[in-house]
């Protein structure tokens, strides 16, 4: 099967960015898979995918960019156009009247009040159940966003990585719990609520990435006397490593489509709190959740995490998520979608 996949974005690396990776260089193991993305993602693509460097840096109303977009797509002649999120579901819908030949396919990845543009496809993907919300059931697909295993470290492993990290912070109880935040320090993550709600709790706070409201959250921690609790350790690429070393993840946003962190700390067998955000409340029982925005519930969800019966409460999950949460199971889901349009 030919398969063009549309990314529209130009820059940094999310989770829409990585499930695309993903999921393209997946398919492209047995189909011929074209990628039309920035020329800044070009490495995150195996050999076997066919890249076209497009620069959608510039405006969706571009005509240009329109023009571009219409050509390659109509030089490839695929079966299957399928648009990654927003931006990339606007442009196709587009240019859609322009081309004839393939089914289109669009995914929402985030909540989204207005729809209209993912409606251009002939199947429209949700990563999450509640993203369904706004599409005919007729062409709504759930399909869950999976990463590939990260391999266990090694004990000797953990410890050096254990002891780097205490190295480095040395004003933390290194005999304290660790509750782990991932996540870009943005609005939208809400880790201020998160440094709130550890206030009262006996663990180590580590918050792993980086973003616009850095130095906002030292300073709330520093206002509140949290120096010697919570490390800020700043982006890192061992992040799905350094889950290992955790206790409990925990997730503070407001919003969120399908996060790939609760994926990766299951799999980890990792226990969880979190706010009642898309995706999370299809997974988590109750206990372990609290409402967006609430510090005191979140705080409570954490004590709950952090006891030992939370494993006898998760241990169904982590099997479920290695079973079902997989790149591969992502990508058979994502083909048998593929295969019914070419059928209609």
């Amino acid at each position: 099967m030919k398969i063009v996949q549309v990314l529209a974005t130009s820059g940094g690396v999310g989770g829409l960015e990585q499930h695309t990776f993903n999921l393209v260089n997946e398919l492209a193991l047995n189909h011929e898979v074209h990628v039309i993305a920035h020329p800044c993602y070009l490495d995150k693509f195996s050999q076997q995918v066919h890249f076209h460097a497009v620069d959608f840096a510039r405006s969706r109303w571009n005509i240009f960019l329109l023009w571009q977009l219409k050509n390659l797509i109509q030089q490839i002649q695929p079966a299957i156009v399928h648009a990654q999120a927003g931006k990339a579901a606007e442009l196709i819908a587009r240019i859609k009247p322009f081309l004839s030949g393939p089914k289109f396919v669009t995914t929402v990845h985030g909540t989204k009040k207005n729809k209209s543009a993912y409606l251009a496809g002939d199947a429209v993907i949700a990563v999450s159940q509640a993203l369904t919300q706004g599409i005919p059931e007729s062409k709504a697909h759930v399909v869950y966003n999976g990463v590939y295993p990260q391999p266990v470290l090694t004990v000797e492993n953990k410890e050096k990585l254990l002891q780097s990290i205490q190295k480095d912070f040395a004003e933390l109880d290194a005999s304290k719990k660790v509750v782990m935040c991932i996540g870009r320090l943005e609005p939208v993550k809400n880790i201020s609520l998160l440094i709130e709600s550890m206030q009262q709790i006996d663990a180590n706070l580590w918050i792993i990435g980086d973003g616009s409201l850095r130095a906002s959250l030292e300073k709330q921690v520093s206002e509140l006397n949290m120096q010697d609790q919570v490390a800020f350790l700043g982006f890192r690429t061992d992040a799905r490593d350094l889950v290992q070393l955790a206790d409990i993840v925990v997730l503070s946003s407001d919003r969120e489509g399908f996060p790939l962190v609760m994926v990766e700390a299951l799999q980890a067998d990792k226990a969880m709190a979190s706010t009642k955000v898309n995706g999370v409340i299809e997974w988590l029982p109750e206990q372990y959740l609290a409402e967006i925005g609430d510090a005191q519930g979140l705080a409570k969800a954490i004590e709950y995490a952090l006891q030992p019966e939370a494993q006898h409460d998760f241990s169904p999950l982590y099997a479920k998520a290695k079973a079902e949460l997989t790149v591969p199971a992502m990508a058979e889901q994502t083909l048998n979608i593929y295969k019914g349009l070419l059928k209609t």
